[in-house]
C-alpha cells in the first residue's frame, strides 16, 4: 500500500519569478496557539508559501483545529515521533527553495516578515541563518555558501 503523495504535488507556486519559502510546522498538544501560529503564516504578503502543519500524535483539539482549516493549507496526523523527526519528515516531502519551521507556539512577527526576510536572502544568498549565536544575542549568524564544505 503506498502512502500519500509528497506535499510538494499539493503545493502551486503562485509568482515564478521568486523562490518558494516551505514552512513546516510541528504540533504535539498545541491546540490554545495553534490558530494564531496557522493565522500568522496565512497572513504573510508573500506569494509563495509551501505550508505544513504536522500533527504529531496530538491527543488534545489540535487535529479538530486543523481540520477548520479545509484545504487553506497541507496537514497530516501521525504517531508520535518527535519534534525533529517531524520537521524532517515535513522538508522531505516539500520542494521549497528555502526552508524554515515554525514552532506551534510561536508566530510571524507581522504580515510582512517571509517577504522582508526572502528579500534579504535573494539579495544576500547563504546557505544557513541561525537567529542564535551565543556571544551576540540577537544578531543573526549567518554562514555564507563560500564557508560551507560539502
Amino acid at each position: 500500500m503506498r502512502g500519500p503523495p509528497p506535499f510538494s504535488l499539493m503545493y502551486e507556486k503562485k509568482d515564478p519569478s521568486l523562490p518558494t519559502l516551505t514552512v513546516v510546522t510541528p504540533a504535539y498538544n498545541q491546540a490554545d496557539f495553534l490558530r494564531d501560529s496557522i493565522e500568522s503564516v496565512l497572513s504573510q504578503d508573500y506569494p509563495n508559501i509551501e505550508y505544513v502543519v504536522l500533527d504529531d500524535g496530538s491527543t488534545d483539539d489540535t487535529p479538530r483545529i486543523l481540520a477548520e482549516y479545509g484545504d487553506r493549507f497541507v496537514w497530516e496526523s501521525q504517531k508520535n515521533m518527535g519534534q525533529t523527526p517531524t520537521i524532517n519528515k515535513g522538508w522531505g516531502q516539500t520542494r521549497g527553495e528555502i526552508i524554515t519551521w515554525l514552532n506551534s507556539d510561536d508566530t510571524f512577527y507581522d504580515a510582512g516578515s517571509v517577504r522582508t526576510g526572502m528579500e534579504y536572502l535573494m539579495a544576500n544568498p547563504v546557505s544557513l541563518i541561525s537567529p542564535m549565536r551565543p556571544k551576540f544575542v540577537g544578531k543573526p549568524f549567518i554562514i555564507e555558501r563560500s564557508t560551507v564544505s560539502s
